[in-house]
């Protein structure tokens, strides 16, 4: 009895909840006319809450999604075609100073002992003669700087608890010898290796300065070695960037936006206490100075070309996250000794009560049900059409089905077979954007099975992948070929897939010494060719992934294994500790940064780190290394297409698919343009070049009636 009244009154309770939605979010037919607030109010369904309304602070999509460009704004922003364009910058300069030590014991060409002063006299004899023809139309200004002495903070990963890294910091100080400084308009990559020919390509050969280093710890020095030459080198790059920060901007409380909101932003990401996920983007800075209230300037101590890339970043108001502002919360908070000696920005109020300077400023955050924006009528740039956002908490997709069927939201992101259902129905909208990641079965080369790429390459080929974008993702994915993705300039179109081929596979693996046995399997030197695939468990798309792949296999006569594992059990077991065969995994994040260096570079293959494959590779260091210090964008592109073809070659990983993102709207929402009679014509939804959606939101709105698009 008790059973055959649940079952009759969990769909009445569904019901009811649906009911009272609608009271709030009037359906469909009737929004304009019972509601007309409701038009210009866009309600979108998510499956998991927010985390942290902290740009700073948060890694995860879904505060991302609410924060960025619309409770917050960067200097820089991407535009459609992901072209970097100013956003609170006006604009930005990019300059040089470069560095030369000087060393007395050592002679420069001429045989003068290389003081500052020499080194000062040989360039100007150069520059005179037009030996130094190359860069006198980037020199600004040459100056002996006087000994120093430079503080050293240095992190590091050593041994910790059960082995795993943990982070560490070499402190001390440095003796700076007299250098010559060269002010350059512009970043010269290749400054030292030019000038080789005029000082000597002796002069910057080793480091002899580690009797210069007094270290807290003097056994930190070995640990230092590494990467000595970013603390202090004969030759030293310091690329600058001058912000110039709009004078028009407030935050959401009044407060003007200026340059030390900009310095204090980046220091709260470096600071260890807020433990930052974009701490290490930064790590390549030297100082960030203010020149005036408005004007900022960055000094990196090494070449690092996504340096603009970084500065992606939105902007803290540093008025309320400041020192001052934290001893006052904690003290209205009443907080104990003790919790006040580990409170910092992590802890503040801040994080569910943002403050922006974006077209929409924070209302309210209800946990677990919704996070409301509202339009931010003193904003500085064009305001949105809407005026109300709220982004709700809907943990099913049947349940957020149903809510966009009554008109309790008007947008959400639905599994693949229900976005071909919703082609189908004129009342609704389908826009397929880019996901932001690639799938991709990774092969752990530490295993002798994997160092040879014909065996790589005979695993992919054997995988029909076009069928698992059909069967599995219904349509809603594309090819893929290496490891940049395919809406950015690096990736290089000319990389074909592999092709679905058996036979051809079944002959790299007989190149590769292997040959099936009487029992049909594939065997070399009396040992058969076996591994295990694994992955995370509660991921449908990648358990059927590793189903197809391991019948593929079992076809050529490859005997597999497959076995998922909970998420924190397959990273840190497994992933983390390099101890798999096989794995199924996605690069997620979709970023236009063309520096892989933690993925693909070979230092990067110790436990905890991030080249899980362990591919090694000398071209593809050499590439990745060059790209990170390539500040040519064309010469960056070519670079980074020629790395993507080799490791395309190589195929440490099986490139799977980059699956499209179809996101289902009301089909009354447009984007609305002014017309110069001063009316409004209306645009379909479509996505950007690097298949943005919501690229154009700030011109969306609802319409009382479905629009006429013209053709």
């Amino acid at each position: 009895m008790n059973t055959r009244r649940l079952l009759v009154f969990l769909p009445l309770a569904l019901l009811a909840f649906l009911l009272q939605s609608s009271l709030w979010a009037p359906t469909s037919n009737s929004q304009g006319k019972v509601n007309p607030k409701r038009l210009t109010t866009y309600i979108e369904a998510k499956l998991g809450d927010a985390k942290l309304l902290n740009p700073a602070l948060s890694a995860d999509a879904g505060s991302s999604e609410i924060t960025g460009r619309r409770i917050f704004e960067a200097l820089v922003d991407a535009d459609e075609h992901l072209n970097l364009k100013p956003q609170l910058a006006e604009r930005w300069e990019e300059s040089e100073d470069a560095y030369l030590a000087a060393i007395p014991e050592r002679q420069l060409a001429n045989g003068k002992a290389a003081t500052a002063a020499a080194l000062l006299e040989r360039l100007r004899e150069a520059e005179a003669s037009g030996e130094l023809a190359w860069l006198a139309p980037s020199l600004d200004g040459m100056e002996i700087v006087p000994p120093s002495e430079r503080a050293v903070a240095e992190g590091v990963l050593r041994p910790g608890k059960k082995g795993k890294p943990e982070p560490y910091t070499i402190s001390g100080k440095v003796s700076i010898p007299e250098r010559l400084k060269l002010r350059l308009k512009r970043v010269l990559p290749d400054l030292f290796k030019k000038l080789e020919s005029t000082l000597g390509a002796a002069y910057f050969e080793g480091y002899p300065f580690e009797p210069r280093f007094r270290l807290d710890k003097p056994e930190d020095l070995a640990d230092l070695r590494p990467t000595i030459k970013d603390v202090f080198a004969i030759g030293e790059h310091n690329p600058v960037i001058t912000f110039y920060v709009r004078k028009n901007v407030r935050f959401h409380d009044g407060h003007p936006l200026t340059g030390k909101d900009v310095k204090f932003t980046y220091e709260a990401i470096i600071d260890p206490k807020n433990a930052s996920p974009r701490a290490s983007s930064f790590d390549p800075i030297r100082e960030v100075t203010l020149l005036d209230d408005y004007t900022v300037r960055v000094v990196y101590r090494r070449l690092y070309s996504p340096a603009l890339i970084d500065w992606a970043m939105e902007i803290l108001p540093e008025h309320l996250l400041n020192r001052a502002a934290m001893a006052r919360e904690m003290e209205r908070r009443r907080l104990s000794p003790e919790a006040r000696k580990t409170f910092s920005m992590r802890n503040t109020e801040f994080n569910q009560n943002p403050v922006g300077t974006g077209p929409f400023r924070f209302v309210e955050w209800k946990k677990e049900e919704y996070v409301h924006v509202t339009r931010n009528e003193q904003y500085w740039g064009p305001k949105p059409e809407y005026r109300d956002i709220y982004s709700r908490t809907i943990p099913d997709y049947l349940t957020q089905e149903l809510e966009l069927h009554v008109g309790a939201i008007d947008a959400y992101t639905p599994l693949p077979h229900q976005a071909a259902r919703y082609r189908k129905d004129e009342r609704y909208q389908v826009v397929s954007g880019s996901e932001g990641y690639y799938a991709y079965i990774g092969y752990n080369q530490r295993r002798p099975l994997f160092q040879d790429a014909r065996v790589r390459r005979a695993l992919g080929m054997a995988i029909d992948v076009d069928a698992i974008i059909k069967s599995v993702l219904y349509g809603e994915g594309k090819r893929t070929t290496g490891p940049f993705y395919s809406y950015t300039p690096y990736y290089d179109p000319d990389t074909k897939p592999l092709p679905y081929d058996p036979k051809g596979a079944l002959e790299l693996l007989r190149q590769a010494g292997w040959q099936k046995n009487g029992a049909g399997l594939l065997e070399k030197d009396g040992k058969v060719l076996e591994f295990t695939l694994i992955t995370n468990s509660g991921n449908p798309q990648r358990k059927a992934i590793m189903t197809i792949a391991q019948e593929a296999w079992r076809k050529l006569g490859i005997r597999s294994t497959i076995q998922a594992f909970e998420w924190a059990v397959f990273l840190e077991d497994f992933i983390e500790n390099n101890n798999f065969d096989a794995c199924v995994l996605a690069w997620v994040g979709g970023d236009i940064n063309p520096d892989k260096y933690q993925i693909w570079h070979s230092s990067q293959a110790d436990p905890y780190e991030l080249n899980h494959a362990a591919f090694k590779n000398k071209e593809a260091d050499q590439l990745i290394e060059r790209i990170r210090e390539e500040y040519d964008r064309a010469t960056q592109v070519q670079l980074a297409r020629r790395l993507h073809r080799l490791i395309a070659e190589e195929q440490p990983y099986t490139f799977l698919y980059e699956p499209t993102r179809p996101i289902v709207l009301d089909s009354r929402i447009a984007i609305v343009k002014p017309t110069a009679d001063g009316r409004e014509s209306y645009e379909k939804i479509v996505p950007t070049p690097s298949g943005e959606v919501n690229y154009y939101f700030d011109r969306w709105r609802k319409l009382s009636e479905r629009p006429q698009f013209a053709e």
